[in-house]
């Protein structure tokens, strides 16, 4: 489950919401919500200390850059 989920967020380009994560699996696989929190809140503590954070924002889930860094990151696009 945790690794479907990393991939699939990865992979969307933007954030995913918990209905939108469970339609990734077949209906007789599918995850319940506490599931998928769970797996969520096991891929945010695994960014601790990376460059990268899990959070939660309105329309779902999301990989983003940890303001720390983002200074030297955002370098790319200038």
């Amino acid at each position: 489950l945790k690794m479907v989920v990393e991939a699939a967020l990865l992979a969307a380009g933007g954030p995913l919401s918990l209905e939108r994560l469970a339609e990734l699996f077949d209906a007789e696989q599918q995850p319940t919500p506490q599931a998928l929190r769970q797996a969520l809140e096991s891929l945010a503590q695994d960014c601790s200390g990376r460059g990268v954070e899990l959070k939660q924002v309105a329309s779902g889930w999301r990989y983003q850059i940890r303001p720390a860094v983002f200074p030297q990151v955002a370098r790319l696009w200038a």
